[in-house]
């Protein structure tokens, strides 16, 4: 029998049930889940926690936050999608300009599109052993129009954290604290940074699983949060959906639908989420005006945490 949630629960109480198939699979498949949020409707309806909600380095899920502080500086007019991404490192020395090079847009960054033939930034291997990372992504060969190949690049990332600090004064943290964080009841986050001080936008926000569903649940209300918009509406739609087609990327039926800004598209229609390393997820689902939110440790085939997520949970939504 299809399982009826009652919209008139109070907000504390959540339904263990829906989840219980997940959890199975989880043990099953001995999937490393931290915890698990569901919303839907604007509340929670179903969590459970596997450890202590301790905050976690949520990896790539940090690319996505680091978009919204890049919507929320353009709408205060810091900088345009459209300026050219050498304009902002009149400092650094471009060892070989290319036309390519000097075609590549800030929305280039956010879709992932910046002409690189290869990740120009391995942040995971390298991070300590080379001294400018700007630098270093610049110098890297752009041998792609730009906007035209899609190659998922931390580099990209790193350069909006970049970007937004030299507009703002303030690192993506510092700018988001009062804009985005403090309302969402996100306090003192921490974000590594950089040996040039900046975040690195591409990875390092640690974030509890509630912190992580509270951003989620932002993200499905098109930036929207009690009633005040923090994030343009505009961006928000364009953040959400589909930039550049990456059919067959990496192999993996998760990751071939499509990129919008720093967020991949879903198998699911009319879905994305952010998505960070080892299992960390921001699933937005508007057909089903749901968010859920989960952190992870798992090693080898961390999509799968997805594909229980589309097998045991969202058909009873």
């Amino acid at each position: 029998m299809e399982e009826k949630i009652q919209t008139n629960q109070p907000k504390t109480k959540c339904n263990t049930d829906l989840l219980l198939d997940f959890r199975l699979g989880v043990q099953e498949q001995q999937l490393n889940v931290y915890g698990i949020v569901v919303k839907q409707h604007g509340r929670t309806i179903a969590s459970h926690r596997w450890r202590s909600d301790d905050f976690v380095q949520v990896y790539s899920v940090s690319k996505t936050v680091t978009a919204l502080a890049v919507g929320l500086a353009v709408n205060e007019g810091y900088f345009d999608l459209q300026n050219k991404v050498l304009s902002f490192f009149p400092e650094i020395e471009i060892k070989k300009t290319t036309k390519y090079l000097s075609q590549m847009t800030v929305q280039h960054l956010l879709t992932m599109t910046s002409g690189h033939m290869a990740p120009s930034l391995e942040v995971h291997y390298f991070e300590d052993t080379i001294g400018d990372w700007a630098e270093h992504i610049l110098n890297a060969p752009v041998v792609y129009e730009p906007g035209t190949c899609f190659e998922y690049d931390n580099g990209c990332t790193y350069l909006l954290s970049c970007i937004v600090q030299k507009t703002t004064g303030m690192t993506v943290r510092d700018f988001l604290l009062p804009r985005l964080f403090t309302p969402l009841g996100i306090y003192n986050p921490q974000w590594d940074c950089s040996p040039a001080g900046v975040n690195k936008g591409c990875i390092g926000l640690h974030l509890t699983t509630e912190y992580l569903s509270r951003l989620t649940q932002l993200l499905l209300q098109e930036g929207e949060w009690e009633g005040k918009q923090l994030i343009p509406k505009d961006y928000m739609k364009e953040l959400s959906k589909v930039h550049i087609l990456n059919p067959g990327y990496w192999n993996d039926s998760e990751t071939g639908n499509g990129y919008g800004y720093q967020v991949w598209m879903n198998p699911v229609p009319n879905s994305y989420r952010m998505d960070g390393l080892y299992g960390q997820y921001g699933i937005v689902l508007p057909d089903y005006d749901a968010a859920i939110a989960i952190t992870s440790h798992q090693e080898k085939m961390q999509t799968d945490i997805l594909r229980l997520v589309w097998k045991t949970i969202l058909p009873r939504l």
